[in-house]
């Protein structure tokens, strides 16, 4: 278990370290040790020391906690990823960042398999759409108390390394070698719902409503033509499901060779992510459940698929 428990905190070191460095160089600018003592380390030679860990664990967000509980039978731990920065924008980059650290980490292996089983409009899909992204962040301002009426997201500067980060968590969904989706068929529904309490309350524009509309439309295009076509492009595929059964949360499970971890919607756009064998088993085959009962719109069933999304269209238009 000691090796395990080593290996999965260098795994989760490597995900978390800026991009563009070295672990190596990494730890030996953290530790202020030689190159050959970092190295015993990572080869299993040496265990790092308990005052070792600790400042890993601060400066690079990892819980011990949740490393040493995925190796108890009677333990199971998440990380609730709480937010450390007290300004809800920079809040906001800290869970943009996170994902993306994990879509990192996972995109250029050909293992790679990506579940999503979701009754809202997954971000991931429209992270890279201006009015639509900033319309997510509007109502997470909004629910921190920070946003005052009237509003209007085209006057709402979002800084250049956010819109980034959208565009570079869009690309890198469309990298991975496998992504399912399975959704609730009124999916449009709670975003247009939330467009239009948003409206009434004068914390969007009737110009912003235009432009979301505009943008949802180009959205609905995209999705269908990836359905029929059934990937992203260079070979990545995609697949869509229809649900035929509700169900009360977006449960999202990540894996590839020596990694998986699942992850639960919380708190708006945050979510609740564990690494534990036992839940990432559980979480896969709650999704392969909700797989069975999910009809596969991508490249096949014409008809529902079209009905599909002339459903979701005829939402869009109440708009």
């Amino acid at each position: 278990m000691k090796n395990n428990i080593a290996n999965e905190l260098i795994a989760e070191m490597k995900v978390r370290i800026p991009k563009g460095q070295n672990l190596a160089t990494y730890l030996t600018d953290t530790l202020c040790m030689g190159k050959e003592a970092v190295y015993r380390r990572l080869r299993g030679e040496v265990v790092f020391t308990f005052d070792e860990i600790a400042l890993l664990s601060c400066r690079l967000g990892i819980s011990i906690d949740q490393i040493i509980g995925n190796h108890l039978a009677n333990r199971v731990t998440f990380d609730l990823n709480l937010l450390r920065a007290q300004n809800p924008m920079e809040s906001y980059y800290e869970i943009i960042d996170r994902y993306q650290k994990i879509f990192d980490y996972v995109k250029s292996d050909s293992s790679t398999e990506i579940y999503t089983a979701s009754n809202l409009l997954p971000f991931t899909l429209y992270s890279s759409y201006e009015y639509m992204s900033k319309f997510r962040i509007c109502r997470w301002i909004y629910q921190n108390g920070h946003i005052k009426t009237p509003n209007s997201l085209t006057d709402m500067k979002i800084e250049d390394r956010i819109v980034n980060a959208h565009k570079k968590l869009s690309e890198s969904v469309r990298q991975c070698q496998k992504t399912y989706f399975i959704w609730d068929t009124n999916i449009f529904y709670s975003f247009i719902k939330e467009i239009k309490y948003f409206a009434s309350l004068n914390l969007i524009s009737e110009e912003d409503v235009s432009h979301l509309k505009d943008e949802l439309y180009q959205l609905l295009l995209v999705m269908e033509n990836l359905s029929n076509k059934g990937e992203f492009g260079n070979g990545k595929k995609v697949y869509f499901y229809l649900s035929n059964i509700d169900f009360e949360a977006t449960y999202s499970f990540i894996q590839k060779k020596d990694f998986q971890i699942s992850l639960l919607r919380v708190y708006s756009i945050n979510s609740m992510d564990s690494q534990s064998q036992h839940i990432c088993q559980m979480q896969q085959k709650w999704i392969q459940s909700l797989k069975r009962h999910s009809l596969l719109i991508s490249g096949s069933a014409e008809v529902q698929r079209i009905t599909f999304f002339e459903k979701q269209q005829a939402i869009i238009d109440t708009l």
